[in-house]
C-alpha cells in the first residue's frame, strides 16, 4: 500500500520524467478542483496531507526503492505542486486576474514548480539533507513554496500590465 502511495498511485512507476509526470496530473487534479469550486482550504489540507503522509512513508523509501531519493517516489512532487498551485486561490478582491480565468494560474505554477524543483536554488539542495522522509519531500515543498511566490508575482505583473 505504501508504495502506491508514494508512485502516486503508480505513476512513479511510468518510464520517463516521473516527477513531471506527478506533478501534470496534481495540476490537472487542481484545474478539476477549481472547476467545482474547491475552497483554498481544501487544497491547503492536500498539501498538508500530501507532505505529512510522504514524510512518513518516505522513512521507507530506501528499502522500497533502493535510492536515497528515488524517482519512483512522487508524492513530494504532488505536495510541492499543491503549495505551488495555491496561487489560483488567491481571492479576486486581492487579485484581479483571479476571477472566472483563473485556471490559468495553474499551467504558471506548474512551469515555476518544475523549474525550482529541478534547480533546487537554496534553500531546497540543503533541505535534501535532512534524513530520509524529511529530505524527500522537504525540498520539493521549499520549491513549491518558491514557485507560490513567482507564480503570485507573475500573476501581479500580468494584472499591472492586463488590466
Amino acid at each position: 500500500m505504501r508504495k502506491l502511495i508514494a508512485t502516486f498511485f503508480g505513476i512513479g512507476l511510468l518510464p520517463g520524467p516521473t516527477g513531471t509526470y506527478a506533478s501534470a496530473a496534481t495540476a490537472f487534479l487542481m484545474g478539476v478542483a477549481i472547476y467545482f469550486g474547491a475552497p483554498w482550504w481544501s487544497i491547503a489540507a492536500a498539501a498538508l496531507v500530501a507532505t505529512a503522509v510522504g514524510i512518513f512513508v518516505g522513512e521507507w523509501a530506501w528499502e522500497d526503492f533502493d535510492s536515497k531519493d528515488p524517482r519512483e517516489f512522487v508524492l513530494d512532487e504532488v505536495a510541492g505542486m499543491l503549495i505551488a498551485g495555491m496561487a489560483a486561490w488567491v481571492p479576486e478582491a486581492w487579485a484581479p486576474w483571479n476571477g472566472p480565468g483563473r485556471w490559468i494560474t495553474i499551467p504558471i505554477a506548474f512551469f515555476w514548480f518544475r523549474v525550482t524543483d529541478i534547480l533546487k536554488p537554496p534553500p531546497a539542495r540543503q533541505l535534501e539533507n535532512l534524513p530520509r522522509g524529511w529530505g524527500i519531500v522537504l525540498d520539493d515543498v521549499a520549491a513549491g513554496l518558491m514557485s507560490l511566490g513567482l507564480t503570485l508575482a507573475c500573476n501581479a505583473l500580468w494584472g499591472y500590465v492586463f488590466p
